[in-house]
């Protein structure tokens, strides 16, 4: 074997065993490189078992043939481009692997150091332990995606037990276990924890993140929640940003109660829940709530996504006018819009509705002019209909009555309302959907300062859940009508990279 020659790990891969996070990170992360930059491995087949084996070598053109086979071994010997090593990455993607525990905890430390967000979802962690491991190891850690993990089976008792005395053991262990260390120091640096599809009790998540002092980001997604059940002790003031959607949350109260645990919240995510209206029912929930107000529990509260809740009359939106420091609203896909044909015509009579203080719908400015208009619109539409909501009489009284209009429908359905992103400044316009690629990029010349052919242009649909990227416009003879596009999505526009001219030799 040449002198450089050096075996650097020998992995055991079994299918009927779950692996540990260290071991798909040197799978998935850490290639085993030779001097030339290239990496070879071979794979053993051996009474049942599977094994890859590393190693660096020098490849020189007299050294074509591959290592020797016995007899009872198979061996397949690959060579392939190094990926990059994860002692540069601050980021992991470990999705589906079937991992249960994390390894070795010291090799994982070394190995992670610089690592700050991971994404171990759909996996098989049930074990608390193995999490409080990790968090030890992954010093910088800032963002943790557990979703889909088993950990709402975690079990301190080795008896078998009812799911109540499950919970209390669970809590009675976190608070005997955890802190983090030995030196009883919270573990601070996690900011964001995704605990979506989990179904594990909030009395639990009520005690993890009391543990966790540095939490500002906290997901319970899809865990089919109906009722929140924290303590009337939870008092959190880190959490500003809480996701809690696709439960089956119907009564405001129970939303309430998180204005209550965690009051500083400043941005909550409900859509895809049943809920019909914002109002505190004051009779219930008196041993939590009291007396409180909506704008006594959600003083900071900015940002409000109820995409697809069930809202259906208009007087259920007036309770949003009193939550003091709500400034954005994203409303989609209600029953009370399902019979208004067009987008456009949606978002027009939700401007014309909404208080004066929302600024921003569905991620698009609200202008003042562009207001005053909608609240125009928002009259002639009710103008004639028997039913007239509040907002009406107030608009009247504000604008005067209106003269009717020969044509006074809103479904124009040529432009939506889009936010224009280019370096660090933003127009908002209506964008004409009868053109092409080519023609929105040669409109938008005078914005950026250069010729079309020199930039590119990005789509951003704002209601797609995934955040893995953008998607390019490449070709321009491609309809704008083709990408469906809606208010309150944006196009983000950068300059070509240019190569460097090289001089004639």
């Amino acid at each position: 074997m040449d002198a450089g020659a050096e075996v650097l790990s020998e992995l055991k891969i079994n299918p009927e065993e779950n692996n540990s996070l260290l071991q798909a990170i040197y799978e998935r992360y850490i290639d085993l490189t030779d001097l030339n930059g290239q990496h070879t491995y071979s794979l053993h087949y051996k009474g049942g078992s599977l094994t890859r084996t590393g190693l660096s070598q020098r490849q020189t053109q007299n050294e074509n043939s591959p290592p020797p086979i016995s007899q009872n071994d198979i061996q397949i010997s690959i060579t392939t481009s190094p990926r990059k090593s994860v002692f540069a990455s601050v980021s992991a993607v470990l999705s589906g692997k079937c991992l249960s525990t994390c390894g070795d905890c010291v090799d994982l430390e070394n190995k992670c150091k610089n690592l700050m967000e991971l994404d171990i979802s759909n996996n098989l962690f049930s074990d608390w332990n193995e999490i409080r491991k990790l968090l030890n190891s992954l010093k910088r850690l800032k963002h943790l995606n557990l979703t889909s993990n088993k950990l709402a089976n975690f079990n301190p008792s080795s008896e078998s037990s009812d799911e109540e005395t499950k919970v209390a053991k669970t809590i009675e262990y976190f608070n005997i276990e955890w802190p983090i260390n030995e030196n009883q120091i919270l573990y601070d640096n996690l900011k964001t924890l995704v605990l979506n599809e989990c179904f594990i009790d909030l009395r639990i998540i009520e005690c993890l993140v009391s543990l966790l002092s540095g939490l500002n980001e906290l997901h319970l997604s899809r865990n089919g929640y109906k009722n929140v059940n924290f303590s009337t002790n939870l008092r959190n003031q880190s959490v500003k940003v809480f996701y809690m959607s696709n439960n089956l949350l119907d009564n405001w109260n129970q939303v309430a109660k998180l204005g209550y645990g965690f009051p500083n919240l400043e941005q909550l995510v409900l859509s895809g829940n049943p809920l019909k209206n914002f109002e505190i029912e004051p009779s219930q929930d008196l041993e939590y709530l009291g007396e409180a107000k909506n704008s006594d529990l959600f003083k900071n509260l900015s940002i409000l996504n109820i995409n697809k809740i069930k809202i259906d009359q208009w007087s259920s939106i007036d309770a949003l006018k009193y939550f003091p420091n709500l400034k954005h609203i994203r409303i989609h896909e209600i029953p009370l819009l399902e019979n208004i044909k067009t987008e456009e015509e949606k978002h027009n009579l939700l401007v014309g509705y909404l208080d004066k203080n929302i600024s921003y719908l569905n991620g698009s400015i609200i202008p003042a002019e562009f207001k005053e208009t909608c609240e125009r619109k928002f009259m002639r539409f009710f103008m004639d209909q028997e039913q007239k909501p509040a907002r009406y009489f107030e608009l009247e009284a504000k604008h005067g009555k209106l003269n009717r209009l020969a044509d006074v429908n809103l479904d124009v359905g040529k432009t939506v309302y889009m936010k224009i992103n280019y370096n660090d400044k933003s127009i908002f316009q209506n964008v004409k959907v009868k053109q092409n690629v080519g023609e929105l990029k040669k409109s938008l010349e005078n914005f950026v300062g250069v010729p079309s052919a020199k930039f590119r242009i990005f789509y951003i649909d704002k209601e797609a859940e995934s955040t893995f990227g953008h998607d390019e416009l490449k070709l321009s003879k491609t309809s704008l009508i083709s990408l469906k596009l809606k208010n309150g999505d944006e196009f983000d526009i950068c300059l070509k990279q240019t190569s460097p001219i090289k001089p004639i030799r």
